[in-house]
């Protein structure tokens, strides 16, 4: 992620300031970004369904106007939290030389895997996964698995690893 921020003080001078995010920061000489796996929208579903039960209850329900609000409140908020939880920052990012998984929005983890240690990969895709085009991804290397939950279009992100893996021994 990399934001480019223009802002013109007065008329003779403007300043560019970039802001780039942990995974550019830390990016090897020559190496690049090949691909970004995106989260699928439907590990937003129970923080949504539940917002929409609260605001439910606060139209139908008798209760008083005071605890209906704080109801939908307190709800709205356990879905936020719930949605930040579940994504907290995370990102998982393809380099021509590494799979880089990156969490945590206050408390930072990365892990980094590097692509000519990888030996395997699999794709797991529940019905739902198959219909919404969404799953998990596990790449294994000698004694390790790691694992990349809810990957939109998985096929698409494991056909990118080993794409890359295969780019990575011709190098050798």
């Amino acid at each position: 992620m990399k934001i480019m921020i223009t802002f013109a003080p007065n008329e003779r001078k403007s300043y560019t300031l970039f802001i780039m995010g942990y995974i550019q920061k830390n990016l090897m000489e020559g190496e690049k970004v090949m691909y970004e796996a995106k989260f699928h929208g439907i590990v937003y579903f129970w923080p949504c369904f539940f917002s929409i039960l609260a605001i439910g209850i606060f139209f139908i329900s008798s209760w008083s106007f005071l605890l209906r609000l704080i109801l939908v409140l307190a709800v709205w908020l356990i879905a936020f939290i719930f949605a930040i939880v579940i994504n907290g920052g995370k990102q998982y990012v393809l380099t021509n030389k590494r799979l880089i998984f990156k969490k945590g929005i206050v408390k930072r983890t990365s892990f980094e895997l590097l692509l000519r240690k990888c030996e395997g990969i699999r794709i797991e895709q529940s019905i739902m996964g198959r219909l919404f085009s969404y799953g998990s991804v596990y790449v294994t290397t000698g004694e390790a698995t790691n694992r990349y939950d809810y990957i939109k279009r998985p096929l698409e992100f494991s056909t990118s690893i080993n794409q890359q893996i295969d780019n990575v021994k011709d190098d050798k």
